[in-house]
């Protein structure tokens, strides 16, 4: 094999076969995984007060069924 076949054969192939499609990554990554954490943990607390609030004001205004 001469230097010329060589370089070109080690060379990566600009032209893709039509069988291979390019894979992307599926998913969040980086800071928006974060940020979409802080939200749900955001709205779970949010939750959790209201919650709370709602039972303790039905039990101070002693409402019944």
């Amino acid at each position: 094999m001469t230097q010329e076949q060589y370089i070109l054969a080690s060379q990566p192939n600009p032209l893709q076969r039509p069988g291979c499609a390019t894979v992307y990554p599926v998913g969040i990554y980086g800071w928006r995984k974060r940020c979409l954490y802080f939200f749900i943990l955001l709205l779970l607390v949010t939750m959790i007060v209201n919650l709370a609030l709602t039972i303790w004001i039905l039990k101070v205004m002693n409402f019944t069924v």
